[in-house]
């Protein structure tokens, strides 16, 4: 890419399950690396209002209830009651793989790993972790997103 285009910029979001891997060994000219403090961006979906309304819409039902049945028993209690938090366990724990399956599961939603944007796209703004407006903010001002919409308006 750097043959054709030399002053390209891009983003390297890792996981917070590879903290032990040091920058460096990905590290290259214009890019920027991020690591997320939870384990993995799925983590920032864990939010019992938002997943409620994601399978239940406005009208929560039997479905939804047993979903959140499933997140109580398997989240600590902080974290069901303040999912915004930062948190031991959203940094140890693959949401992706342990919490997000058994709660669709629970709440009869059949779900892929690659459809899990369809949960973000129901969350209000505040059930959002800072953490992922802070992590977009670098990424606009790394690529120059603001000033190029800026530009073209």
């Amino acid at each position: 890419m750097k043959a054709v285009k030399p002053n390209i910029r891009g983003i390297l979001i890792l996981d917070g399950d590879n903290r032990q891997l040091p920058d460096d060994e990905v590290l290259a000219e214009g890019l920027t690396i991020l690591r997320w403090r939870r384990y993995e961006a799925e983590s920032y979906l864990v939010h019992p209002e938002a997943l409620a309304r994601f399978v239940g819409g406005t009208t929560p039902d039997l479905f939804t209830h047993a979903g959140l049945e499933c997140l109580r028993k398997r989240l600590p209690p902080v974290v069901y009651e303040d999912p915004l938090a930062d948190n031991d366990y959203l940094e140890r724990t693959p949401a992706s793989k342990t919490l997000l399956p058994g709660f669709l599961e629970a709440a009869g939603v059949s779900l892929t790993r690659e459809e899990y944007y369809q949960v973000a796209a129901q969350m209000l703004p505040e059930e959002i972790p800072n953490e992922v407006r802070d992590k977009l903010d670098v990424i606009c001002e790394a690529l120059d997103v603001r000033e190029n919409v800026t530009e073209e308006e």
